[in-house]
């Protein structure tokens, strides 16, 4: 078989603000260190990045090419994709469940079901890939044969840089005045589950500490109906407990996490959750839903409920916040944790399965 000569990407979006844009970013600058021809196709490209790569209309198959395709939803590129003579990876980052959807954006849901359904069609593609565990298991108990796993590349040190910022001062200032501050990032989505979070929260308020706040950060991502069911779930609340600033930058951003006291999260599917990650390179106790891929993300760090009894929740709260022993065990777990989600893994493991496309072609 002739060499590997190039090694692209196609994905319905390409954005500087989302995990898969970013896994492509640090892809495609390794493919190009490795010497191949690499380039990321998408109909809908973020133009403030320094390489906002080309349409799929542009892209140059060629039967000695290799194009990684990440898949997270339906999209029409998918017929597109299966006709090319290229070698097909399949990269999967999972698609939500549409059943959350459907009280909100029934069409939406629509597209989700069909998204899940089209995975399929790919078994048969070159190679298929996943960002996690839990993902590569979704996809063996869908008829994919082997699955090579290949972590997002996570750099906290380049979120932690940011936090001297002005605009991370400003905000962790502001909100370090003694209270308790909770904090959940992520879309506002159904399956986030915020309305669990503002539930345990209320709880906590008003039978713990009513010295407290929650902040849900996170772009309502098209879903007005889930922004406003949450307000109104939160409308008893006074205004200074409870904060929906929508998509925030990422200096503000980290604003939110140096000024948290808790991260808190009751979503009930991630493919892999990378707040999560964040609030532990922050050193905030992660009290979490185990659900979906959270349990793998943690990887024995962070706390774990298996049920939602808001009040349980809340007490559970109170404990990470105020016992100084037992939130200084939970951080140094978290820190172990962190020791080994590395760049380098992720790295080790990406050369590894390009190495494999070569061997085995």
């Amino acid at each position: 078989m002739p060499p590997v000569r190039a090694i692209h990407q196609m994905a319905p979006g390409f954005s500087s603000g989302d995990a898969i844009g970013n896994q492509m970013c640090r892809m495609r600058a390794l493919f190009r260190e490795w010497g191949y021809e690499s380039q990321v196709y998408a109909p809908i490209r973020d133009q403030r990045l320094p390489d906002a790569g080309l349409p799929p209309s542009d892209y140059p198959a060629h039967p000695d090419s290799v194009l990684v395709y990440h898949y997270s939803a339906y999209s029409p590129l998918n017929d597109l994709v299966l006709a090319l003579p290229d070698k097909v990876v399949f990269y999967y980052h999972n698609v939500t469940p549409h059943h959350f959807f459907r009280p909100y954006d029934p069409d939406f849901a629509a597209r989700l079901a069909r998204g899940r359904d089209e995975v399929r069609r790919f078994k048969d593609c070159f190679r298929a890939w996943s960002d996690s565990e839990y993902n590569a298991r979704d996809l063996t108990e869908m008829g994919f044969g082997s699955v090579t796993v290949i972590p997002l590349f996570i750099y906290i040190d380049e979120l932690l840089s940011t936090a001297e910022s002005p605009q991370a001062r400003r905000i962790a200032h502001r909100y370090s005045d003694g209270w308790v501050n909770w904090l959940f990032v992520g879309r506002l989505a159904p399956n986030k589950c915020q309305h669990d979070v503002i539930g345990a929260f209320k709880y906590y308020h008003r039978s713990i500490n009513p010295l407290s706040r929650l902040f849900l950060v996170g772009s309502d991502g098209g879903l007005p109906t889930y922004r406003r069911e949450l307000e109104l779930l939160g409308a008893d609340l006074v205004p200074e407990c409870l904060y929906l600033p929508g998509a925030v930058s990422f200096e503000d951003l980290t604003g939110y996490y140096r000024a948290a006291s808790l991260f808190v999260s009751m979503s009930e599917h991630e493919g892999f959750g990378i707040p999560l990650i964040e609030a532990m390179g922050f050193d905030i106790p992660v009290l979490a839903f185990k659900a979906a891929a959270v349990p793998e993300t943690l990887g024995g760090a962070g706390v774990l409920v298996k049920g939602k009894h808001y009040g349980v929740i809340a007490e559970m709260a109170e404990l990470l916040t105020r016992n100084r022993h037992l939130r200084r065990r939970i951080i140094e777990k978290q820190r172990e944790r962190l020791r080994q989600l590395t760049p380098q893994r992720a790295r080790t493991a990406l050369l590894e399965a390009v190495q494999n496309l070569q061997a085995n072609g």
